[in-house]
């Protein structure tokens, strides 16, 4: 029973490959939509099939920000028509998609060229249509309000759409993003991070860990090291000198005055 269950497994995990291969290849050849099929269908069969997780968002992100589809970033934040759009759930929908497609350095995706590719467009897709979404609750346009014939779900006729394609370099952001150092308290490392408006309202995921991240940015705090003890800093030590009033030993700490001792003279005090 257990060999039958073994083999099953086995036998999903082949055609979980399979299926996830495929969309890789159709993802490729520009079939947007076929391939989030297929990768939904991976996943479906083998949800710990490395690098299925990653890979099924990124093109559920460039299926949702096809040409055609209209100014959708509802879709592209996984978001419907008529839900609330504030910014506490487009901040969580920015968090949910970008913890799975930056799931981990070590990812199957990271070391597959086309997988790569799609997930690295779909994260610049993702931060578009967050930028845009913020922007519109910013300015109390974001279609909340439902007419009674319900067109208001839709967006409007004559606005000019959003083409989701991925915009040359230079138009991906809205506003360059600034090179910081960041320190993650949970993994305890830093990282090379780009912070730009959406990632001060947002924040972002560690580059080291699955740790989300939120400003103020932190920075690696400094070792704690005891300064040499030296003319600036008396010593606690045992003192070798007899007292000259009793004559016994010493038994307790005395400590160096910080005013080094004439000459001569002994100043060392009776601890």
């Amino acid at each position: 029973m257990a060999m039958a269950s073994s083999n099953d497994e086995n036998e999903r995990r082949e055609q979980a490959e399979k299926a996830l291969q495929r969309a890789e290849e159709l993802f490729a050849a520009g079939n947007v939509r076929s391939a989030h099929l297929q990768a939904g269908r991976a996943k479906r069969l083998c949800p710990s099939l490395p690098g299925v997780a990653s890979a099924a968002a990124a093109y559920e992100v460039h299926a949702a920000a096809r040409p055609g589809k209209g100014n959708n970033w509802r879709a592209v934040l996984g978001m419907r028509y008529g839900d609330a759009a504030t910014l506490d759930t487009i901040k969580d929908q920015f968090q949910r998609l970008s913890l799975l497609l930056l799931h981990h350095p070590d990812d199957d995706n990271h070391h597959n060229a086309g997988r790569r590719a799609a997930v690295e467009g779909a994260v610049e897709l993702l931060r578009r249509a967050c930028e845009d979404a913020l922007s519109a609750v910013a300015a109390g346009s974001s279609m909340e309000d439902d007419d009674d014939d319900g067109t208001s779900r839709r967006p409007h006729a004559a606005a000019a759409p959003h083409n989701y394609k991925m915009p040359p370099p230079a138009m991906q952001l809205h506003v360059p993003r600034e090179a910081i150092v960041i320190y993650c308290p949970s993994c305890k490392s830093e990282f090379a991070g780009k912070v730009g408006r959406l990632e001060q309202q947002v924040g972002m995921k560690c580059a080291r860990c699955t740790e989300w991240l939120s400003p103020p940015w932190q920075k690696k705090p400094q070792a704690k090291k005891e300064p040499p003890a030296g003319p600036g800093r008396p010593a606690v030590f045992q003192c070798p000198a007899k007292c000259p009033e009793c004559g016994e030993q010493y038994v307790h700490g005395v400590r160096r005055p910080v005013v080094p001792p004439v000459q001569g003279v002994h100043q060392e005090s009776h601890g």
